[in-house]
């Protein structure tokens, strides 16, 4: 991750020029983009984990969007990598600092070890399945927090791709515990949660490179990362909603601040 950040990303960052930004239109977003920064930092990363883990594949942001059909075969492989060579793509494009890089191991459809990297503030975040959660070289427990009040709690919504009717749900708390800007990158956000400088984060849209990694990095810590009816985010399933949350024990209290008693 690191060589590639040396490599492609940060010669890059505020340093875009001409065919550097390309349209990646799709259905479901079509003012996206992706730079060469993206595609370099992926054959980069992808090579790196070959070697690392031979025969084992390696499914990219980059490489999906040039092959769709690769996520059809996630439930059928014993074991894979994800990865998102630039979170944040757009941040990135713009110069903000807030981008990440992110790469997930998945076994048997769980995610068993996981990293995130924000080049710019040069903060990693690691887990692996019972092993703990560390940032920074220093383990996240956020059981050892002060328990607060529900109605305390601080978070925010990815409201981009959130549809009108889901969005009509909402209930009138969450002006207040979701009044948090939305960082619009998955990797920044998963690390605030583990930096407590936020509680809770609710997306809808859920590509497994955006949140195989962090999600195992917030439960390791104590914390969770559900689908909107309760049941475990598994990167190999089909899926919309989830509701990232800091402390487990505040999960069923968050998601009703967000929707009661409605059915997602």
């Amino acid at each position: 991750m690191r060589d590639a950040g040396e490599r492609a990303i940060m010669p890059r960052w505020r340093a875009l020029v001409g065919d550097d930004v390309r349209s990646k239109a799709t259905r479901d977003d079509p003012d996206d983009v992706v730079t060469v920064a993206d595609l370099e930092a992926e054959q980069i990363i992808t090579a790196g984990l070959l070697d690392l883990l031979p025969g084992v594949p390696v499914i990219g942001e980059e490489a999906v969007a040039a092959d769709p059909s690769m996520l059809d075969t996630l439930s059928d492989l014993p074991a894979y990598w994800l990865v998102d060579p630039i979170d944040g793509t757009r941040n990135f494009v713009e110069g903000s600092p807030d981008f990440g890089v992110m790469v997930a191991l998945v076994e048997s459809g769980s995610v068993s070890a996981s990293w995130i990297w924000l080049p710019v503030r040069d903060v990693v975040a690691t887990a692996t399945r019972g092993g703990g959660t560390f940032v920074d070289g220093a383990r996240v427990d956020v059981r050892r927090d002060l328990v607060r009040e529900v109605g305390a709690l601080r978070g925010w919504i990815a409201r981009t791709y959130l549809p009108s009717d889901v969005a009509a749900m909402l209930g009138p708390a969450v002006e207040v515990t979701f009044a948090q800007r939305p960082p619009r990158s998955a990797a920044v956000g998963y690390v605030s949660l583990l930096e407590g400088t936020t509680d809770v984060a609710l997306f809808w849209r859920t590509h497994p490179w955006d949140h195989a990694a962090g999600s195992l990095l917030v439960e390791e810590a104590g914390g969770t990362a559900r689908r909107l009816d309760g049941s475990a985010y598994r990167p190999g399933t089909v899926g919309e909603g989830l509701l990232a949350v800091r402390d487990e024990r505040s999960w069923s209290a968050l998601r009703a601040v967000a929707f009661g008693d409605a059915e997602v």
